[in-house]
């Protein structure tokens, strides 16, 4: 080791391996060029060193970091792994990502940096980083659980890559608990859609996973390190930034000099990689689209409520007050029933989300909210009587619903009402046309087009649909209505009849038409 040599980037000669290596202990850029000069290209932005002190600060048991979308966690999470090996720091490091394949490629990085490779010339060498350090694979080698052989302290390091969904609980190695876990940006907008998935991340962070790490009088280096961009005020960052044991900090792509500043006089944390200009001008489209809120949340790690949502308060348009909807053209009704509660929440005693029944009408490419109830909790008999009792008042062509889940039982329980009473209404499955989409996607995929185009017409007094479509966002605790419409909608809205036959028959015109005079009684 005495005799290699490197040139980091910005040194004029070649400097003694010895000698990066105790320069790189105190300075994390050098550290990062010296020895993955392809991972760390460019030389770090200011805010890379103050997160660089956050994770290094013994006096920091728990660390949470919101960053911004792109803002280079990952790499900076592995090469701070690396860096606890190379300098000895921990021993048992668990590493957890939004999935097992998320945490499986830091892994494989990992091991990229130690195994040897063959050079041009055919010779099999070490990389720079394990010749260096003394480094070499011990008896696990696989894509998700390695060992590591340190050749000057004599020990063995352990390193563990599991999938936030997966199995953490009661992870140890050798008899030793984790003295460093990585949580790698764990919250995705899969996991933070529902309140349920929010709570069950939460409570294994928060709970499991905070009380395995090693105890501080066995491990004085033991840490959680949590970066993420946040996505939702209850996601385990937001609640962890309320919590006092956790040190948080936030990190947006504007400096923090300038980041309550007029748009144009910001200025971006890490120009080499987002320029002001760039990140200025995505902003104002942000504005533009009505998407300020998400890239606020993603560019910025700011949580806002009204803007958030991918509709437009002003796209809905208002029947005037005491007028009816239109009674021609075709109306359906759509159900989002509650299913019966699970094991977790009854036990939890969480409330009862709520099922919504709505009845919307298409007369001549407008899409009119005829009726809308709603009912919390699973009552069976409440969602076979309300439906049929609706779909009667209006004269719904269909009932349409997801053949998913719980929802194939309440169609067994509608057609044995219908069997019983003798009035019948065909029953359409939507799931195909929703192409196994998630819910989010689904819903403003069935309203952005219409609403934009001021097709969808409400009552003023139908204050719940309201509600939910001017505050939905991914995440939102209740669209439970705007669920049920989406269905509805998928179901009515066919590009081919905007001119089809129903239009016409609609505006039929016979006042040119002869009338057939009866004859007086029978010939």
């Amino acid at each position: 080791m005495d005799d290699l040599t490197a040139r980091p980037e910005g040194f004029s000669a070649s400097v003694p391996i010895a000698e990066l290596i105790k320069l790189g202990a105190v300075d994390n850029d050098l550290f990062a060029r010296t020895f993955f000069p392809k991972a760390a290209r460019e030389k770090a932005p200011l805010f890379h060193k103050e997160i660089d002190e956050l994770l290094e600060n013994p006096r920091y048991r728990l660390v949470n970091l919101e960053c911004f979308r792109g803002s280079a966690k990952t790499t900076k999470l592995r090469i701070f792994t690396a860096k606890r090996i190379a300098y000895a720091l921990n021993k048992t490091i668990l590493y957890v990502g939004a999935s097992e394949g998320h945490a499986a490629r830091s892994i494989q990085w990992l091991r990229a940096q130690i195994e040897e490779k063959t050079d041009a010339s055919g010779v099999r060498r070490k990389p720079l980083f394990s010749s260096a350090f003394n480094l070499s694979p011990g008896r696990k080698w696989t894509d998700t659980e390695i060992e590591v052989s340190h050749g000057v302290t004599g020990e063995v390091f352990w390193v563990l890559g599991v999938g936030i969904t997966g199995n953490i609980r009661g992870i140890n190695f050798d008899d030793y608990r984790p003295s460093l876990i990585i949580l790698d940006d764990i919250v995705t907008d899969e996991n933070a859609a529902t309140r349920e998935q929010r709570e069950k991340i939460s409570d294994l962070v928060l709970g499991a996973i905070v009380n395995s790490l090693a105890p501080a009088t066995e491990e004085p280096n033991a840490k959680v390190a949590l970066l993420q961009t946040p996505l939702h005020p209850k996601d385990v960052s937001s609640l962890a930034a309320e919590s006092k044991t956790w040190k948080t900090a936030r990190f947006g792509c504007w400096t923090k000099e300038t980041q309550d500043f007029p748009t144009d006089m910001q200025r971006s944390v890490w120009e080499a990689r987002y320029p002001t200009s760039a990140l200025r001008r995505q902003k104002k489209e942000a504005i533009e689209q009505n998407r300020l809120s998400i890239w606020l949340r993603e560019m910025e790690c700011r949580l806002t409520s009204p803007e958030i949502c991918p509709f437009k308060p002003e796209w809905l348009k208002y029947r005037p007050e005491g007028s009816l909807s239109p009674q021609n053209g075709i109306a359906v009704l759509a159900i989002d029933p509650v299913p019966p509660p699970s094991d977790r929440a009854a036990k939890k005693n969480t409330d009862s989300d709520f099922e919504a029944q709505v009845v919307w009408r298409r007369v001549r490419g407008e899409y009119h909210l005829e009726a809308c109830v709603t009912n919390r909790g699973h009552e069976p008999s409440w969602s076979v009587s309300t439906a049929l009792t609706l779909a009667r008042n209006h004269r719904v062509a269909r009932i349409v619903m997801q053949n998913i889940q719980y929802e194939r039982t309440l169609e067994w329980l509608l057609k044995q009402e219908m069997q019983r009473t003798g009035r019948y209404f065909m029953l359409v499955d939507t799931s195909r046309k929703a192409n196994r989409q998630n819910k989010h996607t689904r819903i403003v995929g069935a309203f952005q087009g219409p609403a934009s185009h001021g097709r969808i017409f409400v009552d003023a007094s139908q204050t719940e649909f309201i509600s939910q479509f001017v505050q939905y966002r991914i995440g939102i605790d209740h669209d439970d209505i705007l669920d049920a419409s989406a269905n509805a909608l998928l179901d009515l809205i066919n590009p081919t009849l905007e001119l089809g036959e129903d239009e016409y028959a609609e505006s039929w015109d016979d006042s040119d038409i002869p009338k057939i005079r009866r004859a007086q009684g029978c010939p």
